[in-house]
């Protein structure tokens, strides 16, 4: 048998009153789906009150109520400290004789509550919200069939609440996308009219008037590597991910990707060290693993300090495929790790030249790679010790 402390028990407490408020339903509105639900109950079971209610800190808020004024009430004063403990039905049939319930004030009191049956709001993560319950001020016996009506309305409950988050999330995500674009793409279109009244100014001067045309190109390629990335996010959030798939040469492919990010690298007089293996072949989609490398590897030399080294090695294992790109950069904390791989997150390391990220980079190599049957993982001593990002892809052996 499983017990548990007092602590044990507040931190789970603490943990539920989080997520109740995550979902955000305390104090919201009346909301018809809900109420209908509520009617529904009470009409079905033949009982004169059906509640949805949330279980907070220090009262019970009604987030749907038929048959009763009360909007909420103090959680001493209710049964529902029991109901939201509860792993399935809680159920008094008689409060009056119940030893659970008899000497309770709203069993003793004018409310004269009888009968109460309530099923736990749950979430997916298995905390408990809340309760649906329907209440009588008479004694009555519940059947198998009416249980599972109320629990099979309880489930409509549920899935209206899960919706409703999803929905929450899916407006923040949005939001978050159009802030971080529009964050992304400022510094470099505020950069191209800036160099463009330069270039008139300077034109008698060719030298000056090259480099203003180098930096408005660099500009012109963020620009296009972030709107490229959320054009990419988007088609893999519908899942929309299609691979051409041929036989490669993956030597050759990241030899290719290096020479293309050596001028990126040279500006910041940092060093690429490339190394692999002869005519390493694998199965793959030559356009999508070209993003993946670059991908890697402008991180490298986005994220490492000015004359560092990049090392850039393939190797070959029995089964697979290892693509290596290790920097001398500012590493991963212990909450990086935990992070990677997530859209839009900002990890710790700033990019050292004023370069610009989406936040996007890391979350569809990892998709483009599990969509070849590979694999990627990172591994990093710590904060200002480099990170090495690994890709392991399927080997071909015919």
């Amino acid at each position: 048998m499983v017990t548990h402390t007092a602590q044990d028990l507040v931190s789970v407490e603490d943990e539920r009153i989080k997520t109740l408020y995550n979902y955000d339903l305390l104090d919201t509105p009346p909301e018809v789906p809900f109420d209908k639900l509520t009617r529904l109950a009470a009409n079905l079971l033949k009982v004169p009150i059906a509640i949805i209610l949330l279980v907070d800190k220090e009262r019970i808020w009604f987030k749907s109520k038929y048959g009763l004024e009360t909007r909420q009430i103090d959680r001493e004063e209710g049964l529902c400290d029991s109901a939201v403990l509860a792993e399935d039905l809680y159920l008094v049939e008689n409060a009056a004789a119940d030893p659970r319930t008899m000497g309770h004030r709203l069993v003793t009191g004018t409310f004269g509550l009888r009968f109460y049956a309530a099923y736990p709001l749950k979430t997916r993560d298995g905390y408990n919200l809340g309760a649906f319950c329907v209440i009588s001020k008479e004694p009555r016996k519940m059947s198998r069939e009416d249980s599972e009506i109320l629990r099979d309305i309880r489930d409509i409950v549920m899935h209206n609440i899960e919706l409703r988050l999803t929905s929450k999330l899916s407006a923040a995500r949005q939001q978050q996308i159009l802030n971080t674009t529009a964050h992304d793409l400022k510094n470099p279109l505020t950069t191209i009219p800036v160099r463009a009244d330069l270039i008139k100014m300077k034109k008698n001067n060719p030298e000056m008037v090259d480099t203003m045309c180098d930096q408005i190109k660099v500009a012109s390629l963020n620009m296009v590597r972030i709107i490229d990335e959320l054009l990419q996010s988007g088609s893999m959030e519908s899942d929309q991910v299609h691979l051409l798939m041929m036989k490669l040469n993956v030597s050759f492919l990241v030899s290719n990707v290096v020479s293309m990010n050596l001028p990126l690298a040279e500006r910041k007089g940092q060093t690429i060290h490339f190394s692999s293996e002869m005519d390493v072949m694998a199965n793959g989609d030559e356009g999508k693993l070209n993003e993946v490398i670059d991908n890697l590897v402008n991180n490298a030399i986005k994220y490492s300090p000015l004359n560092t080294n990049i090392y850039v090695r393939v190797k070959t294992f029995p089964n697979h495929v290892l693509i290596e790109v290790e920097d001398e950069g500012q590493g991963l904390t212990a909450e990086d790790k935990k992070q990677l791989f997530q859209r839009f997150t900002r990890l710790s390391a700033r990019p050292t030249a004023g370069e610009h990220s989406t936040g996007l980079g890391l979350s569809i190599v990892k998709t483009l790679v599990e969509a070849h049957g590979g694999r990627i993982f990172a591994e990093s001593a710590g904060k200002g010790s480099g990170a090495k990002f690994s890709v392991e892809l399927p080997l071909r052996t015919n």
